[in-house]
C-alpha cells in the first residue's frame, strides 16, 4: 500500500551536475517517498543541463530558468509544490534515506513545530569527516546571532506562505538564516533530529564561503535591519550571545597564535638541537 507523505523535495540547481544525481538518488530511495521533486535549474552551464536532460522519472520534474539565483529557484519550485510539506535540498547534498520518514512524523504529530532538521556531518575530498555539527534549532532566541539550523530542512508550506517565501533581495547568501527568522517569529518552532542525516559537501569555492569572506557585515545587517523588532525584544538574549561568541573567537585566535607560536619555535630550534646532538656524539667519540 502506497503510502501518501504529502512532501514535495525542491532542488535548485546551478552548475552541479556532478553531484545531482546522487542528491537526487538520496530523494528517490528514501523510506518513505516523496510525491514530488522538482528540480529548478538556475541558469547553469552545458554539462549540467544535459545531465539535468536525463533524468526521466514519472514523480521528478525538471524546471529550467535563467540565472536569478538560488532564493527564486526555491520560490519557484515551492510555488509549484500541491502538498503540505516541503523539504529542500541543495544539488550537491544529500540526505540519509530516513529523513523524510522521520520528519514527516515529527510534523504530523507536532502542530506547534514548522520546521525540522538534523544533524549533520561534512563531506569534504570525497570523504565524510567523523565529527558531528550538531545545530540547537529552537525558537528564535536562538538564531539571533548565528544560524542555527541548516538550509536543507522540511517545513510546512503555510510557513513558506507566512514568511512570504525566501528573500529575493539576499543574492549573496544568509537567506537560509533570514527565512528561518521569517518562520519562527510567527510563534512556530524548529525540531532539530538528534541524528547525523545529512551530509554537506564542502568546497573550496562555495557561494556559503563567499558570503563569509565578502558580503558577511552587509547580510547581517540586513537580517538585523528586518528583523529589528524580534532583536529588541530578545536584546539581552542577543548581548549575552554576542558576548559569548566573541569570548569564542578571542579562545580560538589565542590558541591558533599560541599554535603557530610553537611551530616557529620549533622550526628555529631544530638546527639548534641538531648540533647540540652531533657534537654529544663527537665528544663521545673523541
Amino acid at each position: 500500500m502506497k503510502v501518501n507523505s504529502n512532501v514535495t523535495v525542491v532542488i535548485p540547481c546551478f552548475n552541479d551536475g556532478d553531484f545531482i544525481i546522487e542528491a537526487l538518488n538520496s530523494i528517490l530511495n528514501q523510506t518513505l517517498k516523496a510525491e514530488k521533486i522538482i528540480i529548478v535549474d538556475d541558469g547553469s552551464d552545458i554539462k549540467t543541463k544535459k545531465n539535468l536532460e536525463t533524468i526521466q522519472y514519472e514523480n521528478v520534474e525538471v524546471v529550467f530558468q535563467d540565472n536569478k539565483g538560488v532564493c527564486k529557484a526555491r520560490n519557484v519550485g515551492i510555488g509549484l509544490a500541491k502538498t503540505e510539506y516541503i523539504l529542500n535540498l541543495d544539488a550537491d547534498d544529500y540526505f540519509e534515506l530516513n529523513f523524510i520518514e522521520k520528519a514527516v512524523e515529527i510534523l504530523n504529530d507536532n502542530l506547534n513545530i514548522g520546521v525540522v532538521g538534523c544533524f549533520y556531518k561534512m563531506l569534504k575530498n570525497k570523504k565524510i569527516g567523523n565529527k558531528i555539527i550538531k545545530p540547537l534549532g529552537g525558537s528564535t532566541t536562538n538564531f539571533l546571532a548565528k544560524n542555527n539550523a541548516m538550509n536543507c530542512s522540511m517545513f510546512r508550506k503555510k510557513c513558506w506562505e507566512q514568511a512570504s517565501g525566501y528573500d529575493e533581495n539576499m543574492y549573496n547568501g544568509y537567506e537560509d538564516w533570514d527565512f528561518w527568522l521569517s518562520i519562527l517569529k510567527n510563534g512556530w518552532l524548529m525540531y532539530i533530529i538528534k541524528e547525523p542525516l545529512f551530509i554537506y559537501r564542502v568546497k573550496t569555492i562555495s557561494r556559503d564561503s563567499n558570503a563569509l569572506e565578502n558580503h558577511d557585515t552587509e547580510l547581517r545587517n540586513y537580517i538585523f535591519q528586518k528583523h529589528k523588532q524580534i532583536y529588541l525584544d530578545n536584546f539581552e538574549s542577543f548581548t549575552n550571545q554576542l558576548l559569548y561568541v566573541n569570548h569564542q573567537l578571542k579562545r580560538s585566535k589565542l590558541k591558533a597564535i599560541n599554535s603557530l607560536n610553537y611551530r616557529l619555535g620549533s622550526a628555529i630550534l631544530a638546527p639548534l638541537r641538531f648540533l647540540k646532538k652531533h657534537i654529544g656524539i663527537l665528544k663521545k667519540v673523541k
